[in-house]
Formats: structure tokens, C-alpha cells, sequence
């Protein structure tokens, strides 16, 4: 057949389009699920491809340190939270009026799948816990807040978010609500 294993299968066909699209070295990185050589952690299959690749902070609806559940090894880490009408983005250091670069951040969470947001103490362990969760593959994402305040804050930005997109988003035609 003249066919090597190393020419078949999804992965590999992801990594031919990727040298053509752009650097091998991080879409390798991406598609084995290992940090990008800047720090970044974030798949491509969580970015959309629509959105910006750069947050304005004209954009900016919350922002601030929080600490982080890590994705892999679960650690809890600080990490500035910056969320935007399309997106929860996490990076490794922030300040307020600045300008972020998507390709910076350790985590990505965009609203273009339906999201869930709540308190998590009792699942955490933690005071002041609130999770994000993503339906379209049930992934949960903690956050602990500086405090009581802070956290209400945060579930009532991204709430109001979710609600605010529901709204705008035109309903299917096979939905039967």
C-alpha cells in the first residue's frame, strides 16, 4: 500500500492542515493537549474562529483576580479573569485598561455554546466558589472570589450575559418552545 501509520487518522490530518495554516510547533502543542510554549493552554476547538483575536478594554464587562481550578492537574491557581460579552478569558497576570491578546490566555470560554453559571462552595470546598458550565461537553470551570461580594458579582456579570445572548439569539426552527 506505500501508506506509513503516521499519514492516516483524524490527529494527523488536523496536523497537515496545521503546517499549512500556520506554526506546526503550536497546533502540535494544542491538539496534545499540552501548554503552548508562551504558557497558553488553550485549544483550538475552544477558539471561535469568528471572534477577535484581541480583547479591547473598551470591551472589558468584569475583570479582576480570582482563583482558578486548573484544567488538568486541578490545582487552584491565580489567575485575572477578564469576561466580555463573548467570552471568559484567563491569563497569568492583567491590569485594569489594558488590551489582551487571545493567543495569551490559559483558558478560553466562549458563549457561543450555552453556559450555566452557579455557586460551587459544597462541590469545591471552598468559600466564595462559583462554577461556569459549558453544556455542550459538560465542562465545569471554578473560580473562587476575593470575597462574598466579588463572587455575586461574577455570577451576576456572566449570568446577565447569558441571559442578554439568549435573547438576542433567534430561536430554532425545530425548537418546540
Amino acid at each position: 500500500h506505500g501508506s506509513s501509520q503516521f499519514s492516516s487518522g483524524p490527529f494527523f490530518a488536523r496536523l497537515a492542515m496545521a503546517a499549512i495554516f500556520g506554526s506546526i510547533k503550536d497546533k502540535v502543542t494544542s491538539l496534545v493537549g499540552q501548554s503552548a510554549p508562551n504558557g497558553a493552554a488553550v485549544p483550538d476547538d475552544q477558539m471561535d474562529p469568528g471572534a477577535p483575536q484581541h480583547i479591547l478594554s473598551k470591551d472589558i464587562v468584569k475583570e479582576g483576580w480570582v482563583t482558578k481550578q486548573s484544567r488538568n492537574i486541578k490545582d487552584w491557581r491565580r489567575r485575572y479573569v477578564i469576561l466580555t460579552p463573548d467570552c471568559i478569558a484567563t491569563f497569568k497576570d492583567g491590569a485594569q485598561g489594558r488590551n489582551y491578546s487571545l493567543k495569551d490566555a490559559t483558558e478560553l470560554v466562549f458563549f457561543n455554546s450555552a453556559l450555566a453559571v452557579k455557586s460551587a462552595e459544597q462541590e469545591t470546598g471552598k468559600d466564595n466558589a462559583f462554577c461556569v458550565q459549558r453544556t455542550k461537553d459538560g465542562r465545569y470551570f471554578y473560580f473562587v472570589a476575593a470575597g462574598q461580594q466579588d463572587k455575586e458579582e461574577w455570577i451576576g456579570a456572566i449570568g446577565k450575559l447569558m441571559v442578554r445572548r439568549t435573547v438576542m439569539m433567534e430561536p430554532e426552527e425545530d425548537c418546540p418552545y
